[in-house]
């Protein structure tokens, strides 16, 4: 079944909002240009911004990927941590989550082998290394 865009937008928030409440933090949906979700535990918050993808087969590959934009805007340009501090990749078929911290973010391009969202502890791992960055940025300002 084709399912549009913003409704696969709204899958991915859905599913990522799940990932934050199951890592013991509370989360609010934001619909903010940048920021998709807020997620906050004890005195900590997190403006989250999530992309969605569902596999897909590309012309130049054997097996399917999950392909991320991480640009935003008309000229596709990577956002700073002004504007969000965790970027999260939602694999959609997988129904799991990779998070980023803002600064771990290089590419407008980003893809991904199935087999990384297969793994059983990618979402406390991914997150707790974006984690980690958010707060050597906090400490360091």
């Amino acid at each position: 079944m084709l399912v549009a865009e913003t409704t696969k937008g709204l899958i991915g928030e859905y599913i990522c909002a799940t990932s934050l409440l199951e890592l013991g933090w509370k989360v609010s949906m934001a619909q903010q240009d940048s920021v998709d979700l807020l997620a906050w535990k004890d005195d900590q918050y997190l403006r989250v911004q999530v992309k969605s993808a569902s596999l897909r087969l590309e012309k130049s590959r054997i097996t399917a990927i999950y392909h991320f934009n991480n640009g935003s805007g008309r000229k596709k340009h990577i956002k700073g941590v002004e504007s969000y501090d965790i970027l999260a990749h939602v694999g959609i078929n997988h129904r799991r989550v990779v998070f980023n911290a803002t600064e771990q973010i290089q590419v407008i391009s980003q893809r991904y082998r199935k087999e990384f969202f297969e793994k059983n502890d990618i979402e406390y791992f991914t997150f707790q290394k974006a984690l980690q960055i958010v707060n050597q940025r906090r400490k360091a300002a």
